[in-house]
């Protein structure tokens, strides 16, 4: 009998003052107007957070167009605000790797002084203007529905990538192994692509129109974005079994915390704001047999 354990562990650790590199990183475009008007307003405050720390931000030009870029890929929150309008908030964009994200806001006239703030929830368009390549995104909430969560197996779930016994990928647009390219985080991975599976926020599978940043890719790529920290502390547990069931006896253990290491105290507004946070996520696997038998073996 076969007996497999695998225990992968992942840290990352980041600050609201890292510079994100330019390889996997998005873009987001959009223009801000009046609501009831449609006037573009002038010099609006336009901000990206992740996990309520700022990431980004900018200011809209004369014709009310803001450009912010680089943007961590994933869901981030949208905020704008300006002199005599609503504060308004924009939940859960989601930004491409290496793509343009194009969002427009519109504000609302305020006529009274109470701190009232607008919140939208963002809805995926049904057709994306920057999507000059082949292929397909999984974010981590369709990840999250999967029976498999590792990197490998959802990339599988992309129309052109082949499979093999195992459920590997064996080939992308029919090419040799060797022509797919991984990236974890906008860096290329040489070795093994062990990735703890509550660490993905997205992954992206190249088919076509490769753009030249990624180099020498002849069948295809497979570009990993992991999740970032937050600014409260949380932490979650993620629990796969099929022991009993069937005669892999695949078990899964999944953990992951995270937070704010650094705080920054605001002594006019008596609160902190996070500069610093940590995200640990790691895996324990074990695999009772990864290769049963069709039928019983008996031995004398």
């Amino acid at each position: 009998m076969l007996r497999n354990l695998l225990f992968t562990i992942g840290f990352v650790l980041a600050t609201s003052l890292l510079v994100f590199s330019q390889t996997g990183s998005g873009t987001l475009k959009g223009k801000i107007v009046d609501k009831t008007t449609k006037e573009p307003i002038s010099f609006a405050n336009i901000v990206v957070e992740v996990g309520g720390v700022q990431v980004g931000g900018s200011t809209s030009d004369f014709d009310g167009n803001f450009q912010i870029k680089p943007i961590p890929p994933g869901r981030v929150d949208l905020k704008a605000s300006f002199v005599g309008y609503k504060p308004f908030m924009y939940k859960g964009v989601i930004i491409m790797p290496d793509k343009i994200t194009f969002q427009d806001l519109q504000l609302e006239t305020s006529t009274t002084t109470l701190q009232e703030i607008e919140v939208v929830e963002y809805k995926v368009p049904l057709i994306s203007k920057d999507q000059t390549t082949s292929g397909g995104t999984v974010t981590s909430e369709e990840i999250s529905k999967m029976a498999n969560k590792s990197a490998t197996a959802v990339a599988t779930t992309i129309g052109g990538v082949t499979t093999d016994a195992n459920g590997g990928i064996s080939s992308m647009r029919g090419a040799r192994t060797a022509g797919t390219v991984y990236y974890i985080d906008g860096m290329r991975v040489t070795g093994s692509q062990a990735l703890p599976q509550s660490a993905i926020e997205q992954v992206e599978v190249i088919l076509g129109g490769t753009p030249a940043a990624y180099g020498d890719a002849t069948g295809g790529i497979i570009n990993v974005t992991t999740k970032g920290p937050s600014k409260e502390f949380s932490g979650g547990v993620d629990l796969q079994t099929s022991q009993y069931l069937d005669a892999f006896g695949y078990n899964r253990l999944g953990l992951n915390f995270t937070g704010p290491l650094v705080s920054k105290k605001d002594t006019l507004r008596g609160t902190k704001t996070p500069i610093m946070g940590f995200f640990i996520a790691g895996d324990l696997i074990y695999q009772k047999d990864g290769n049963p038998a069709a039928f019983a073996n008996y031995k004398v």
